[in-house]
């Protein structure tokens, strides 16, 4: 599980305690927060591509910067994996 720091119609960026490169391509989920979406939890999921990575520094070593483009993605609403 990471956290999000920022996040656009075009793509996110994370960081996490693992080794990421340039062109990874994984999947993802994020859950939205209900202060955006209303009363019901709503999730992001897809594939995504790396774009750019780096070291987040001394505060937490081993870490990394992530910088990802959304390729594809679907929403839904209610417990993740259900639409």
């Amino acid at each position: 599980m990471v956290e999000t720091r920022d996040i656009s119609t075009h793509g996110f960026y994370f960081n996490i305690a693992h080794a990421f490169q340039v062109g990874t391509e994984f999947e993802f989920s994020i859950s939205l927060p209900i202060e955006v979406t209303g009363a019901t939890q709503a999730y992001v999921s897809g594939k995504a591509r790396a774009v750019r990575v780096e070291e987040t520094g001394e505060s937490n070593p081993g870490w990394s910067g992530v910088g990802a483009i959304i390729e594809s993605y679907q929403i839904s609403r209610g417990e993740l994996g259900k639409s």
